[in-house]
């Protein structure tokens, strides 16, 4: 009985340790997905069968961490619709400021610097490469 007890942190441990990985998983994808077609008009090309395949076995990785098939689902687009609703007040503010340019030059460096980062990022890059030129 005391091996199983003392076992049981570490338990907790692991499962809290696959938790943080499809969450941060579900947070990149989510990033990811709303950033495609920027990106694409940035002149990045972006592999969608790549991104749907990923998102597969992250939903994957979730349900082997304990996550039914509906909860993977469900917290993944949790975390989509919530990029997307920041993206979306980020680009309704860059269109009531499109009168400024400090603003627009501050709008389209966040988006080149998010592009940018996806390229290079280590769970993104195999789905974003920057065109050459």
């Amino acid at each position: 009985m005391g091996i199983l007890v003392s076992a049981l942190p570490f338990v907790a441990i692991g499962l809290t340790a696959a938790q943080a990985d499809y969450s941060e998983q579900y947070e990149k994808i989510a990033v990811a997905v709303s950033s495609v077609q920027t990106c694409e008009q940035l002149g990045y090309t972006v592999d969608r069968d790549g991104l749907v395949g990923w998102t597969r076995d992250a939903q994957q990785s979730a349900m082997a961490s304990g996550l039914t098939e509906t909860e993977a689902r469900a917290r993944l687009e949790q975390a989509v619709n919530a990029q997307h609703a920041a993206d979306f007040e980020r680009f309704a503010d860059a269109k009531r400021m499109e009168h400024s340019e400090e603003a627009v030059a501050r709008n389209n460096r966040l988006w080149r610097s998010r592009c940018s980062g996806l390229a290079e990022g280590s769970m993104t890059a195999a789905f974003f490469t920057k065109a050459e030129g």
